[in-house]
């Protein structure tokens, strides 16, 4: 919202308070009005306390008292509503800057005022029935530290900045505490022409905004050391440089919390790309502004959310369309906020305009369109029953950040992105799924698309198994492996693992590749699902595969395989060796030593297993012979233990063998 004053009223400075909105202008007047620009001529008049422009306004707590000094050395404090509570006070000096004590109206309370010149000059009324105001410094300048062109007060804290940095005064030590040097060149830069803003962002965090520069102070309170407390502190948390040349500073608050989350600054910006900085401030330390040929620069207001120390989110960026003059200057122009009602006033020579948020729509719009999208998307998802139905709702915003970053080369930051932008909406992940099928990029989404809650239709899993399929082997194997059947059709992987097969063999390698083999491993794993048993079986058996036994043992199918017992034997002896004992009602021993009666070795295997569930009786001198030929260490504990086999026949072979141990024990 905008709002000019009178005509021929040029603004010079304003303050503002949750009642009322001050403005000092060029011809000495002080015009109160409300916060829309309404001024209440019969019971709050406007006033001329000074014969020159106003430069510096100050408004108490309760809003009472407006404190204005000007360059007629004259410091006022006017009563709000009443003619009868004006004070004046003629100094000798030119005052540069003022600010009136918090508490100047309340009760039983003595009503301060600072004023700033090379000196910081603390004036102090006790007592009402006293006409004057007795003062003393708080600080004094050297002619090298120029002028203090800003104070401001928050009790019991008092912040100064002259061109040597900005000190904060502590009433209850009666010391300062704390200096902040400026990081710009403060001989090019003058603060006559490019004056440091303050915000008191809480009663002990100061924003200062000057030059290029914003950094913001925290009073911290001194640590205990040696039962000794130690003095405070200003500790400066961060420091930012910023493309303009500030004018004005101020914050919007947390609503939940009430504490600052981001800062506003307004300032000016070169009118040309071309143009820098540098050109503002060289043409704001002349005097002359009548140039034609000066380009005008442009007003600006940023929304910064801190980062780091050094860095910020810029959140908004807005150009303000005001009467600016040819030269104009960053001292012409100033912001103050009302962080509770989250509205911000911006001060030009001729206009006063109320700056408010963007409605949500309008906020998410812009961080879109400058390439802000997590910023967006936070937004939108912190708004988002005030979003709903909206074109920029939570929805479309999630689903256009991921398409950039995809579009853009970064899917993996768009994948890491998806399980907070999908959530549980079924359909926003198959929207996904088809974005990065489109760009050849399924495999991405294996780590994280959901298996439940929702679950998503069976093409969406199938899209992510042909691409690993074609692409990344050892992905497949192990999705098809850890995947329930269930998300997907297995009869079309199957196909599309037999097509793959035959295409790898087409190659003409003589032998099966790792590729192959992995193959047939998912292909087998497959027909187990389709209970296809003998098919995943056969090729369990001719890879040698040691999930056999597992699939045998728990779909039973033992009568599949009990006439290849040599294969299984070779695939693990002890695994086989256990499975047949297990259906030996299925494979009498007789049958088995049959079929492995050219393996020796497993022979051997078999009949352990067998003595040891007492079992095998028949083929004790069959074991005697094996041991004797092939393990003889096994031999000596079975003649002991045993008492099945023929002693005669032991013994004689034995001799054959020249074992006298075993013979002596026989």
């Amino acid at each position: 919202m905008r709002f000019q004053l009178v005509k021929n009223q040029i603004a010079t400075c304003i303050a503002v308070h949750e009642k009322l909105l001050v403005v000092g202008t060029a011809s000495g007047y002080v015009w109160t009005m409300d916060h829309l620009g309404h001024v209440d001529h019969q019971n709050v008049p406007i006033i001329r306390p000074h014969r020159c422009p106003v430069t510096c306004l100050s408004i108490d707590e309760p809003g009472n008292y407006v404190l204005s000094c000007a360059n007629d050395g004259r410091v006022v404090a006017s009563g709000i509503g009443t003619s009868g509570k004006h004070f004046k006070l003629n100094l000798n000096f030119m005052p540069r800057s003022i600010a009136i004590c918090p508490s100047f109206s309340r009760p039983n309370a003595a009503q301060m005022f600072i004023v700033g010149e090379r000196n910081l000059m603390l004036y102090e009324r006790k007592s009402s029935f006293i006409e004057t105001f007795p003062c003393r410094p708080i600080f004094r300048g050297a002619e090298k530290d120029g002028f203090i062109t800003m104070c401001s007060w928050s009790e019991p804290f008092i912040a100064m900045t002259n061109d040597a940095g900005t000190s904060i005064y502590d009433r209850t030590e009666d010391k300062m505490i704390t200096l902040v040097t400026p990081s710009h060149d403060v001989d090019r830069i003058r603060s006559s022409r490019i004056p440091p803003a303050h915000c008191w962002l809480s009663p002990t965090s100061l924003a200062i905004g000057w030059a290029d520069t914003i950094t913001i102070v925290v009073i911290a309170e001194g640590e205990k050391i040696d039962n000794k407390i130690q003095p405070k502190r200003g500790e400066v948390h961060y420091q930012w440089n910023v493309s303009m040349l500030l004018s004005g500073i101020s914050f919007v608050s947390d609503p939940q919390t009430g504490e600052w989350k981001e800062i506003v600054a307004l300032g000016l910006q070169p009118a040309s790309d071309d143009a820098t900085l540098d050109e503002i401030s060289d043409q704001a330390s002349t005097v002359s502004i009548s140039s034609d040929s000066a380009l005008i620069p442009a007003v600006q207001v940023s929304v910064l959310a801190p980062f780091k120390f050094d860095k910020y989110h810029l959140i908004s960026e807005d150009r303000i369309s005001l009467n600016i003059p040819k030269r104009a200057q960053p001292f012409q122009f100033n912001l103050i906020g009302l962080s509770s009602y989250e509205i911000h006033f911006i001060m030009g020579p001729r206009d006063l305009v109320i700056a408010s948020p963007y409605c949500a729509s309008e906020s998410v719009k812009w961080r879109v369109e400058n390439g802000m999208w997590e910023e967006a998307w936070q937004l939108a998802k912190q708004k988002a029953s005030e979003l709903d139905g909206t074109i920029w709702d939570q929805r479309s915003v999630g689903r256009e950040m991921l398409k950039t970053y995809v579009d853009e080369g970064r899917p993996k930051l768009a994948v890491a992105l998806l399980r907070e932008v999908c959530g549980d909406s079924r359909a926003e992940w198959e929207w996904a799924v088809g974005l990065f099928e489109n760009a050849r990029l399924s495999t991405l989404l294996a780590e994280v698309l959901p298996t439940g809650n929702p679950q998503l239709e069976p093409e969406c899993y199938q899209s992510v198994l042909q691409a690993a399929l074609y692409n990344d082997m050892k992905l497949y194997k192990r999705l098809v492996q850890t995947w329930s059947p269930d998300l997907y059709r297995t009869g079309a992987m199957v196909t599309e693992t037999l097509q793959r097969i035959q295409e790898i063999a087409q190659k003409g390698n003589t032998e099966r590749t790792e590729e192959e083999n992995s193959l047939y491993q998912v292909l087998a794993h497959l027909y187990v699902y389709e209970r296809k048993f003998e098919l995943a079986l056969k090729i369990y058996m001719a890879n040698k595969d040691q999930q056999i036994f597992s699939v045998i043992d728990k779909y039973q199918l033992f009568e599949y395989v009990k006439e290849d017992i040599t294969g299984l034997m070779e695939i693990n002896s002890d695994r086989a060796l256990r499975l047949l004992l297990d259906n030996a009602d299925s494979v009498p021993p007789s049958t088995v030593m049959a079929k492995i009666v050219r393996h020796p070795r497993l022979q051997m295997a078999y009949l352990t297993r067998l003595f040891k569930q007492n079992q095998g009786a028949e083929y004790a001198d069959q074991a005697v012979r094996l041991y004797a030929e092939h393990d003889r260490k096994m031999l000596m504990p079975f003649l002991k233990k045993n008492e099945n086999y023929q002693m005669k026949r032991a013994l004689e072979l034995c001799k054959q063998k020249k074992y006298l141990e075993e013979v002596w024990d026989c």
